[in-house]
Formats: structure tokens, C-alpha cells, sequence
């Protein structure tokens, strides 16, 4: 339906990630393991169908900056929608592909979910990185 425009969104989507990564190369240099975990969450949000392995990648760094978790807000919140959304995914897709009786909405909204929770994941580890890096006066 919609093929004329195939080409410029796969552009738009598959730079952005470049566009981001000349700006946190620019503040980051001096932290190299802070760049790669914040390059390899913004790529993991702007995939289109994001999968439980991508978003493990990135979370597998949290734990060296786990003297700062006390400052972390909303951290519930974020983990019990990232594990909701990782428990539907199957049976969404399962629904709409094998039995017919979902269409590709209720995926694609649970996408959408998913991908507000790892947005919402990646302010709280930027400010876990202002912190962790001494670039915050408070918290």
C-alpha cells in the first residue's frame, strides 16, 4: 500500500541511530563502557519487533553501577511492565499469527509499551551515568 515509501523509512529509522551516536561519542569519550551500554540501548529501542535478547544485552551492564541503584526512581514500575510485555509478546503473537483471533494491533501496541518502559529504563541509567561519571551537581 504504502511501498513508494518503503525506502525513506528505512532511512529515517536506520540513521537515526547514527545521528545519536556522534553526540554520545562526543560526551562520552572519556567513559567508553557507559558509550557502548547507551549506544547498544538506543539500537536496541529503535528496532522494530524488539525481543527479550536485546534488551539483555544492555541490562547486563547495570550491574557495574550497582552502588547507585538507591537513587534510581521508578525502577518497579519499569521492571514490572518490562517483564509483562516479555510474558505477552508470545501469547500476542501467538494469537495473531497461528490462531487468527488477534490482528497485528494488539502486538504492535505491546511493542509500543515495551518501548516506553526501555525509554523510560534509559533516562534512569543516564542519570545512574551523570552520577556514576560526577557530571551531576544533585540528584
Amino acid at each position: 500500500m504504502f511501498e513508494h515509501f518503503r525506502l525513506f523509512f528505512i532511512c529515517v529509522f536506520q540513521i537515526n541511530v547514527f545521528f545519536d551516536t556522534i553526540p554520545l561519542s562526543i560526551k562520552l569519550k572519556e567513559h567508553p563502557v557507559f558509550l557502548i551500554f547507551m549506544q547498544i540501548a538506543v539500537i536496541s529501542i529503535f528496532k522494530s519487533y524488539p525481543t527479550v535478547g536485546n534488551i539483555a544485552l544492555y541490562m547486563a551492564f547495570l550491574p557495574a553501577w550497582n552502588h547507585l541503584y538507591r537513587f534510581l526512581r521508578n525502577i518497579v514500575l519499569v521492571s514490572v511492565v518490562l517483564l509483562a510485555c516479555s510474558a505477552l509478546f508470545p501469547v500476542l503473537w501467538h494469537l495473531w499469527i497461528y490462531t487468527g483471533s488477534a490482528n497485528s494491533n494488539f502486538y504492535y501496541s505491546i511493542t509500543l509499551l515495551f518501548n516506553v518502559a526501555q525509554v523510560s529504563g534509559l533516562e534512569w541509567a543516564a542519570q545512574l551515568g551523570r552520577l556514576a561519571l560526577g557530571q551531576a551537581s544533585s540528584v
